[in-house]
C-alpha cells in the first residue's frame, strides 16, 4: 500500500531583497514599498488605518499595531516588471503607462505587525525604528502560490522632535 500526500503547488520561495523601504500616503491610505531597480522587482504594502500615521508613534510603542491583509484594501503585493520602476509608480495617482508587470503575487491573508524602537535620543529629538512584520501569508499569482510564515519587509527610520 502506498500512501501519498500532496499540498498541491504550493512553493517555499522568499520574495525578499535588500533595498530601503519607502512610503507615500493619502489619508488613512498607506504604501510602504521598496524597489530592487537591478532586477525590476518591487514588494508593496498597500493598507487603510486610522491608527497609523507615517510620522508619529502609538501611544504605548510595546504593543505592536497589528493589521489583517485581506484582498480588498490591505495587501501585500510582490511584482516583476519589464523595466526599472521608481516611487513615482506607487505615489502617483496614475502610474506611469511605459510599465508592464510581468508576474504579479496578490497576499490572501496574514497578519501585519508594525513594531517601535528608540534607536536614539537627543535633548531635542527622538529617533525611531519601525519594523514591517508580516505572518502567516500566502501570495497568489498565475499557476503560482507562495507562502511565508514569517515575512520582514523592512525597517524605517523617522525623527520626531522632543516637546
Amino acid at each position: 500500500m502506498i500512501i501519498g500526500c500532496s499540498e498541491g503547488d504550493i512553493i517555499e520561495n522568499n520574495i525578499n531583497f535588500t533595498a530601503p523601504l519607502q512610503n507615500c500616503s493619502n489619508g488613512d491610505n498607506f504604501v510602504i514599498f521598496k524597489i530592487d531597480s537591478a532586477i525590476n522587482q518591487a514588494i508593496s504594502l498597500s493598507f487603510t488605518s486610522t491608527a497609523f500615521e507615517l510620522n508619529t508613534v502609538p501611544a504605548d510603542i510595546t504593543v505592536p499595531l497589528t493589521i489583517q491583509l485581506n484582498t480588498t484594501t490591505n495587501l501585500l503585493i510582490s511584482r516583476q516588471f519589464d523595466t526599472a520602476i521608481n516611487a513615482t509608480y506607487f505615489c502617483a495617482s496614475i502610474p506611469p503607462a511605459n510599465v508592464n508587470v510581468t508576474q504579479e503575487l496578490i497576499s490572501n491573508n496574514g497578519t501585519l505587525s508594525i513594531n517601535y524602537t528608540i534607536a536614539s535620543e537627543t535633548d531635542t529629538e527622538i529617533v525611531y525604528d519601525r519594523n514591517f512584520m508580516f505572518s502567516s501569508v500566502t501570495f497568489e499569482g498565475e499557476d503560482i502560490e507562495l507562502r511565508q510564515e514569517v515575512f520582514n519587509l523592512g525597517t524605517d527610520q523617522f525623527t520626531i522632535p522632543k516637546p
